[in-house]
């Protein structure tokens, strides 16, 4: 198994498109900017449930709950040690996912935070079939 087929088994399928007015609204609620790559990960991603095979917890992709659970303050801290917005996009047990502009996936906890992957495919084969694939790396100043 793959993380595609984990992917596929949530809903997603290639070329998915879905409505996302609501999560844009609930991020620019928030005080979240919407970027180009957040909207478009969004509509291909955006309400899916990622349930592994012998893990409690689903990774949980939506903007609505990314906006609602995602810190503002832990946003500009982030962003500001990458130099480029993040927007929130999912989130795992305690783990919050952002999109930065490139389309780069980064994952973070508290002050720790890394790059997870250049999609969220490739994120979600790091977070659950390759544990060393990505790491929390790096550590707010």
């Amino acid at each position: 198994m793959e993380a595609t087929d984990l992917l596929r088994t949530a809903g997603w399928r290639p070329g998915r498109s879905i409505d996302v007015s609501e999560d844009l609204a609930a991020l620019q609620a928030k005080g979240f900017g919407v970027t180009p790559a957040a909207e478009a990960l969004l509509r291909e991603f955006s309400r899916l449930t990622v349930q592994a095979p012998g893990k409690s917890n689903p990774l949980i992709i939506d903007g609505m709950i990314a906006a609602r659970d995602a810190s503002v303050g832990w946003a500009e801290a982030y962003s500001a040690a990458l130099g480029c917005q993040l927007i929130p996009v999912g989130e795992y047990s305690n783990l919050m996912f952002w999109i930065d502009p490139d389309g780069d996936i980064w994952a973070t906890y508290d002050d720790s935070y890394g790059r997870a992957g250049a999609s969220l495919p490739e994120m979600v084969q790091g977070l659950f079939f390759e544990p060393d694939g990505w790491q929390l790396d790096r550590t707010l100043e």
